[in-house]
């Protein structure tokens, strides 16, 4: 009865040895710090919330990749909205400076976002100018640095960035 009572006591402290360590895994500190982390997903959800409130774009039938030029002004007077929203967004996440740990993740974060503006920039520019071949380059560019950004967000461990990004 003792080696049974032993050999039940040590396969229960076994398993929990096992759910320990496995739940100490995953419940580390934020990439960022708690308190960065939390100031960056509220910037993000702020401005995932802007993007939103624009509303579906207007024109459903429109291909970037063969834009219709007679559009592309009407467009461009629609994006300025867009482009303020990303220029606020990029200053609002600069206004944050440096995070306590994971600077180089949240330094991924910054320089895909800051191209991701840059991009929405020049395509907004593009298509108030009637330039189809910019407004198609800048598209294809812009769902890159899409991509860039919500994987860097996700690796960040701002998952509401990557939203805003993807939104």
């Amino acid at each position: 009865m003792d080696q049974r009572w032993r050999m039940n006591n040590r396969r229960l402290v076994a398993i929990m040895l096992l759910v320990l360590g496995g739940a100490a895994c995953g419940s580390g500190p934020p990439v960022l710090g708690r308190e960065f982390q939390s100031r960056a997903v509220s910037v993000c959800q702020a401005t995932l919330a802007q993007k939103k409130a624009l509303g579906p774009f207007p024109y459903s039938d429109f291909n970037p990749t063969r834009p219709d030029l007679s559009k592309l002004p009407a467009i461009g007077r629609l994006e300025v909205r867009t482009v303020t929203i990303f220029e606020t967004w990029l200053g609002q996440m600069q206004a944050l400076a440096q995070p306590p740990t994971g600077q180089s993740a949240w330094a991924d974060v910054m320089k895909a976002l800051e191209s991701h503006v840059w991009i929405i920039v020049e395509q907004q520019a593009a298509a108030q100018r009637g330039d189809g071949q910019t407004f198609t380059k800048d598209y294809y560019e812009g769902n890159k640095a899409q991509d860039e950004m919500e994987r860097a967000a996700d690796a960040a461990g701002v998952q509401a960035c990557a939203d805003a990004a993807g939104a």
